[in-house]
């Protein structure tokens, strides 16, 4: 039983991607998202994660 619960534990934390700050940025992305208008998202697109990113690191625009 003990080796069961361990087994789910491990598959449980390997689902969590290599990222989860990903993963959380996106759900509250898609949640904001969900709440504009289709006029303002197409207007004014939210970042993807990795603009985000290099913009919170400070790294220069392409």
């Amino acid at each position: 039983m003990k080796s069961l619960i361990a087994l789910l534990a491990a598959l449980a934390l390997s689902a969590c991607g290599s990222d989860p700050y990903r993963n959380l940025y996106d759900g509250i992305q898609t949640n904001n998202d969900a709440k504009r208008t289709p006029s303002e998202r197409a207007m004014t697109p939210t970042p993807s994660y990795d603009e985000y990113k290099k913009e919170r690191e400070g790294a220069p625009k392409e």
